[in-house]
């Protein structure tokens, strides 16, 4: 049995803390929390791979930009990257999670493939950390990248998620604002795991992929499918008119490995999310929500 090393599982973690439960039925996982586990300190993240038996490391922890600058943040997430790529020929493979920023969101992503990446390089720093992630993934043995574009469920920062805020909205029946509309590519995070899964059973042929639906959609799309599952009529506000640049990826390098892809109808996943908000609506301050954007 795999004995998994799964970072950013904690409760400030959205992807690591949606994909423990089910890598948890099928593997040995470990979620050490930050304090226990500092991934910016070498040796000790080389001592916990070494008296756990480590053998395969999926890295979904970021440091949060809640927290501090865009400096520290690359910093810290390139830290950890590459104390984990130093282990690597220790581990049988390492699975992280890119981002579509990697292709240089300056310019419009549609139906973008992989072989587009290094067409610019990122002038932002998370974007251009992912970058640097990408390719060094692309020289690697045995690390690969599951590059993400939009990604939604539960434990996000409703905050600032566009469709967590969406349903926190809807459920306190507040206008569903949108900056700008835009073409997207939003995945339901419970479709990743069968995903994840794939990658730690088989052997790939390349070293990044694009982890998407392969379906774009608007932003004004979403709100009105908000608004169909929530059965409630309320404004769409659009701060800008016209359309921003798309964000949306093939994922035909995907689907050509792992056959047809089984992922969520958009409605039904909304609409999941939707019923988890109502269920927690406890947790979601009026006052705080009602001053997002």
């Amino acid at each position: 049995m795999r004995r998994i090393l799964l970072t950013g599982a904690g409760p400030h973690g959205f992807v690591g803390q949606n994909l423990a439960p089910a890598l948890k039925e099928r593997y040995e996982v470990f979620t050490p929390s930050r304090r226990e586990l500092n991934l910016c300190d070498y040796d000790l993240l080389a001592r916990y791979i070494a008296d756990n038996q480590i053998d395969t490391v999926v890295h979904g922890a970021l440091q949060s930009i809640l927290r501090t600058g865009p400096e520290d943040i690359m910093l810290h997430d390139l830290q950890m990257f590459y104390n984990i790529e130093k282990l690597s020929g220790e581990l049988d493979r390492v699975l992280y999670f890119g981002s579509g920023a990697e292709f240089d969101k300056r310019f419009p992503m549609e139906q973008i493939r992989e072989e587009a990446l290094g067409r610019s390089v990122p002038d932002a720093y998370y974007g251009l950390e992912k970058y640097i992630m990408a390719l060094h993934a692309r020289s690697s043995r045995n690390i690969y990248n599951l590059r993400l574009f939009g990604i939604f469920g539960k434990y996000e920062h409703w905050q600032s998620k566009f469709i967590s805020n969406l349903c926190c909205k809807a459920m306190y029946g507040l206008p569903l604002s949108i900056r700008q509309n835009c073409m997207f590519d939003y995945l339901y995070v419970e479709d990743l795991a069968p995903i994840v899964v794939w990658f730690l059973e088989h052997e790939p042929k390349f070293h990044d992929y694009n982890v998407c639906t392969g379906r774009p959609v608007s932003l004004r799309q979403i709100a009105d499918t908000m608004l169909e599952v929530s059965g409630k009529t309320l404004p769409v506000p659009v701060a800008r008119d016209g359309w921003n640049l798309p964000y949306t990826a093939s994922n035909d390098r995907l689907a050509a490995e792992m056959g047809p892809l089984r992922l969520h109808d958009l409605k039904d996943a909304v609409g999941e999310l939707y019923a988890y908000y109502q269920g927690h609506r406890e947790e979601i301050p009026y006052a705080e929500l009602k001053e997002t954007r």
